[in-house]
């Protein structure tokens, strides 16, 4: 099964109650388990919230692309951004006895995928983080 969605998004924290619509959406028609579809939506969720918040660093008129397929049975997303360059050692997650706010969402997002790498980014853009997670 080969199934493609592509959409941009405004980088602001507004914004993401229609990215988590449009991964519950894709998921939905994928006929993904429900409790799937919810780990997908959260860890997308906190890839978009982690471009806003260190790859654009909050500036204004920004935005990222969210590219989804699924092939045999491994849903892939991509998301795609032009803010602060990033690599796999960005992907660290603090340590868990560290007692402050925030600065979960990496150990969630290794949690709740299977693989979570940056990988080259294709023509106008700067960043690409994939994403992926077996669905069935």
């Amino acid at each position: 099964m080969t199934a493609h969605f592509e959409q941009t998004f405004a980088a602001e924290a507004a914004t993401l109650a229609a990215l988590r619509t449009a991964v519950r959406d894709y998921c939905a028609g994928l006929a993904c388990p429900h409790e799937l579809s919810e780990q997908l939506v959260l860890a997308i969720n906190e890839a978009g919230m982690n471009i806003i918040q260190h790859g654009y660093a909050g500036a204004i008129g920004q935005s990222f692309t969210l590219r989804l397929r699924c092939d045999d049975d491994v849903l892939t997303a991509d998301l795609l951004d032009n803010g602060q360059p990033a690599c796999d050692a960005d992907l660290r997650p603090r340590k868990l006895d560290e007692i402050r706010p925030g600065g979960l969402g990496v150990h969630f997002m290794r949690e709740l995928l299977d693989s979570m790498a940056y990988v080259q980014a294709p023509q106008g853009f700067t960043n690409c983080l994939r994403l992926k997670k077996r669905i069935f």
